[in-house]
Formats: C-alpha cells, structure tokens, sequence
C-alpha cells in the first residue's frame, strides 16, 4: 500500500483552475492504483461548517479528509516554533503532494509538487510586482524541497526547468483531461432552458476563465466591437471570477460603447458552462500564456469552434482541433472570431476535429500518470 498526502483545500474553494485539477485528479488516483490511500488535508477556518456539508466527496474508504478548523496561514508560522506539520492532522504518510503553491510543513517524508506554469515571473507582466515576488518566493522554496515535479505540459516544464534550474529527468508531465459534462450531448430543449435561466438569446461568442491581463481580454473585446460594426446582432459573454486588474476589461468595453453588447456572468457551475458553451457560436481563448489552457479544451470537447492562441501550451494542446492565431495581433483575433461566427461552414469543421481532440484527454490518463510520478518520487528515479 501506498499512503499519500494530498492539499486538497483548492478542490474546496476554486472553481476553476487548480480546483478542478484537484477535484478531478483524487477520483483518477484512486481509479489508477488500487494499492493507493489518500489522506486529503483540509486544515482551514473559513466557512468551514458549510463548505464541507457542500462538498461531493470522493470515497471515503480510500481517501479520507483530515484537516482543523485552524486558518491555514498560520501552520506555517507554528511550524516555526512548535513540532506542528502536515503529520499533524493527517497520521502517517509515504509522501505529500503540494497542488496549490501552500508550503505546508511536511517532516520525516518526501515530497512532490505540482507546478502549472511561470505566469508570475517578473518579465511577464501578468501578475503585481508583489504578487510576482510572493509566488517566485513560494516556488524556489517548493522545488528545494521537493523530489520531484508535476507539471501540465511539455511547454511549461521547459519554462519550469529553465526558470528554477530544475533536472528534466525529474519533472514528470501530467496533461490534464475533461470532465465529461463537458463531452455530454444535450438536447435543444435542454441549451435553450439554460440560455433563458440567464438571459441569454444567440448569436453569443464566450470567454471562459479568470477576467485578468494575461488571458488578452482587452483585445478581445476590441476585436469584438469591431465585428459587431458586421454582425450587430452578436454578444459577448464573459464566464469567470474577477482576477488582478479585471477592470481593465470592462474598462474598456465602457470606452468602446458597448455595454448592451457585453455580459458577464461571474462563476457558473460546470454544468451551466457546459450548456452555455453549447449555445455559443464561438468560444474565444486567445490567451496570452498557458501552462495547459483547459478551459479551451473544454470548448473543443463541447463542440464549438475555438478561436485560441498559436503559442506556449494552446498549440500543444489544442493542436489542429482550434483555430490559432497570433494572440498579439487584433486584426488576427478580429478575423478570427468573424471567420467562426459568420463562417459557419469552416466553423463546423473546426468544431469537429476540435471534439475528436479534446477526447484524448482524460482524467484517467492523468491519474496513471501521476500515479507514476509518486512511485518515481518514492523510488528516487
């Protein structure tokens, strides 16, 4: 048997992102490897009672929650001065896995981190320069300690090698998958019902995400007021929390005028995002880095055109199964999404090998490989 730790507090409070990593990857695990028991950590105070009654939990024969009504921030800081660590509330453990960028104390076992990307570096630009050297901090700290990486795509562990001077020989590649309600066939009766629960009515191209700078929206809704002097009946809807500088973008489509043009949504539940996606004519990502990019994958495998980025890890991943273009060229996004919308032939095509790819990626296929990333970690390969 083998016992592993895992942070499992994003699959509690993220919706998008990291969270549905977490949350999907535990099933996969145990799916993966029979011989396999997970002690999920969930040491945290906030909203505690009611996030866990909340929760679809995974077996818990074989994965089960240990955590304290403790907030997080201060295990580190006890771990300081008092014999506190992850042991604390787990029990025993053969490794720990990080999945969240949250250095929990771990003593007396190996550990292994997911990393997704470089996103924070400083010459990126994406993130506050206190944000950039927060997480830079964090990072060089994991990876010390750590004995082995997961990442989400051969782009990003190249940039994580480069970035932190890491041993490509001990950086395991884990592609992420979709999650079914994704893949799910709907009826029209079924589309139309979840349009009218949000007021939505088509033509719509839509945005699935975080609104902050590197996913390109300002660009976005530029390109998008220029296609709208073509196709008035079009809308934008935008699906996603509020990152850092989110408003810029309605900044922006204050500017251009076209508020009446334009909604945003907030979080929505997957199964939501799904039928929403469904009744989109277009799915726009052109973001301006990925680690992996699922949420246009996730477009691919409802079956809508993908207008996405010709760059990092969206060319990886989405291969010939979305239209790429030069997320730094606006005339190229502008012609894009009018070629998706209007197009609807070229646009139908598209759709269709976008659906044959997104089923290459599974959550199975990810557990196995992570799986093997622990017994590698545990073996010193």
């Amino acid at each position: 048997m083998l016992t592993v730790a895992l942070d499992y507090r994003p699959a509690l409070f993220q919706g998008f992102g990291i969270g549905r990593y977490v949350r999907n990857l535990v099933p996969a695990l145990l799916d993966a490897d029979p011989e396999l028991q997970l002690r999920l950590y969930g040491v945290f105070w906030r909203n505690r009672k009611e996030v866990l009654a909340a929760h679809e939990w995974p077996d818990p024969q074989r994965a089960e929650f240990c955590g304290a009504p403790i907030p997080a921030r201060l295990i580190p800081l006890l771990g300081r001065v008092l014999p506190i660590s992850a042991r604390t509330f787990t029990g025993p453990f053969d490794l720990f896995h990080d999945t969240d960028y949250a250095v929990t104390p771990v003593r007396g076992a190996p550990r292994i981190a997911t990393l997704y990307d470089t996103a924070y570096l400083r010459d990126r630009g994406f993130v506050s320069e206190t944000q950039s050297r927060h997480m830079h901090e964090i990072v060089r700290n994991l990876v010390k300690g750590v004995s082995r990486v997961i990442t989400i795509s051969e782009f990003a562990k190249q940039d994580l090698v480069e970035a932190f001077d890491l041993d490509p020989e001990r950086v395991s590649v884990t592609y992420l998958g979709v999650d079914p309600v994704f893949h799910k066939e709907h009826s029209a009766d079924e589309v139309a019902a979840a349009l009218d629960a949000y007021g939505l009515t088509p033509p719509y191209c839509m945005y699935l995400g975080t609104l902050e700078p590197r996913k390109n929206l300002v660009r976005l809704v530029r390109a998008f007021a220029r296609m709208l002097e073509i196709a008035p009946e079009q809308h934008l809807v935008l699906i996603g929390r509020k990152g850092w500088a989110h408003e810029r973008v309605f900044g922006m489509v204050e500017e251009l005028g076209i508020g009446d043009h334009v909604r945003w949504l907030g979080q929505v539940p997957d199964q939501d995002a799904a039928l929403l996606l469904k009744g989109a004519a277009v799915m726009a990502y052109p973001s301006l880095y990925e680690g992996f990019g699922l949420p246009a994958l996730e477009g691919m495998a409802a079956g809508v055109p993908v207008l996405s980025s010709d760059s990092h890890a969206l060319r990886e991943v989405c291969g010939d199964g979305a239209l790429l273009v030069d997320p730094h060229d606006e005339d190229a996004i502008y012609e894009g999404l009018r070629m998706l919308a209007l197009d609807r032939g070229e646009a139908h095509e598209i759709a269709e090998r976008g659906r044959r790819r997104a089923q290459k990626f599974t959550w199975a296929a990810c557990g196995q490989a992570t799986a093997t990333a622990y017994r590698a970690a545990l073996e010193g390969v």
